[in-house]
């Protein structure tokens, strides 16, 4: 007699241990979209349903890092760098449940943390010597204002993660390359 092999769900190479009742609760409330009061999820759901939370969290954190580490856009930076945090963040919280290879999620957050002003102040120092460039070659007064308003209202939108000093830092390079003067001065 022939018994099929059950077979992982694609994407794991372990099978993580047993959760208790409590564990699959909590980690449905995060990996599921189905309410707990409605149906527990059947174990080999609930490892599927991990695998694919952890999957779906990686490549939005593997895309988000590839666009701060690249792009020249300041939408484009802030944008990613709000995915790539909270993927991370997202990560840790199945951290406990689930076995990660190399650094773990919550060793990734704490890298980004404390790396996070030295990456933004070296965006904002390489991509403002391209908005200079891109002042100095623009034609009209009002394109060359538009430019410098784009640049510096992305910074202010985004403001919660660039931060105060990452935002006089900008103003430094304003006062330095552009000749342009605080009001009050």
């Amino acid at each position: 007699m022939f018994f099929k092999k059950k077979e992982k769900p694609q994407g794991y190479v372990h099978r993580p241990r047993d959760f208790d009742r409590d564990e699959r609760i909590e980690i449905q409330k995060i990996v599921s979209s189905i309410p707990v009061t409605r149906k527990m999820l059947s174990y080999d759901l609930l490892i599927t349903a991990i695998n694919n939370y952890v999957v779906k969290n990686i490549k939005i954190g593997a895309n988000a890092a590839r666009n701060v580490n690249t792009t020249k856009h300041p939408q484009v930076f802030f944008s990613s760098m709000r995915d790539l945090i909270s993927s991370t963040e997202n990560l840790v919280k199945i951290e406990p449940y689930w076995r990660f290879e190399g650094n773990g999620p919550t060793d990734q957050l704490n890298d980004i943390n404390q790396r996070r002003d030295r990456i933004i102040k070296g965006f904002i120092n390489e991509t403002f010597a391209e908005l200079v460039k891109q002042i100095e070659e623009a034609k009209s007064p009002s394109k060359k204002q538009k430019l410098f308003d784009d640049y510096q209202n992305s910074l202010i939108n985004n403001i919660d993660i660039c931060g105060e000093e990452n935002f006089e830092f900008f103003k430094k390079l304003c006062r330095e390359k552009l000749n342009v003067s605080e009001e009050g001065e």
